[in-house]
């Protein structure tokens, strides 16, 4: 797996601490919320989230590897007492690349999710109510990459065997993520 970089989440309770990000939920934070900051957003517009844009499905995970930016995300979260949270995301997707500093960091999990910069999780929304069967862990997220595997083997049977769109169909990729502690 590749290191793709950090990801910038508001803070929310919740025992699920997975990678889904859209904020549409009181259970999941959301990612990079100081996006409508114009003095965030250009940079992250034309450097982090360039999922669809400038690359190919797959090709690109909406991480940021500038830990100047991350740092000004960072006084500015804390300037307006915003709760946050900052998580390390690896996946097979090879950019962006980051050499990791060395950080206190808590392995989370493998989650499901896009790779664009709201990080829609299968494993967040399916799970118990589509596929029950699995256990997640305390996180709310797979423990091993053999139980993602699987999962994502019975996801595939059951899109194929129900009606279209009965299951989020998009960019969906494996993360193995970690919590970072400054």
């Amino acid at each position: 797996m590749f290191v793709n970089g950090f990801i910038m989440q508001r803070y929310a309770e919740s025992s699920y601490k997975g990678i889904d990000g859209s904020g549409l939920s009181e259970k999941t934070g959301e990612n990079w919320f100081l996006n409508d900051d114009e003095s965030f957003e250009k940079y992250y517009d034309e450097n982090i989230d360039k999922t669809f844009t400038d690359h190919g499905e797959h090709s690109w995970v909406a991480a940021c590897t500038d830990i100047e930016y991350i740092s000004r995300y960072i006084n500015e979260a804390k300037r307006r007492n915003i709760p946050f949270r900052i998580l390390l995301c690896e996946s097979e997707i090879p950019e962006p690349v980051f050499s990791a500093p060395d950080v206190r960091k808590k392995f989370l999990g493998y989650d499901y999710a896009y790779a664009n910069g709201d990080n829609y999780s299968a494993v967040y929304n399916e799970i118990p109510f589509v596929f029950p069967q699995f256990t997640l862990n305390q996180y709310g997220l797979f423990q091993t990459k053999e139980e993602i595997d699987e999962y994502i083997a019975e996801r595939e049977k059951f899109r194929l065997t129900h009606p279209p769109l009965t299951l989020e169909e998009g960019d969906f990729v494996v993360f193995k993520l970690y919590e970072v502690y400054l």
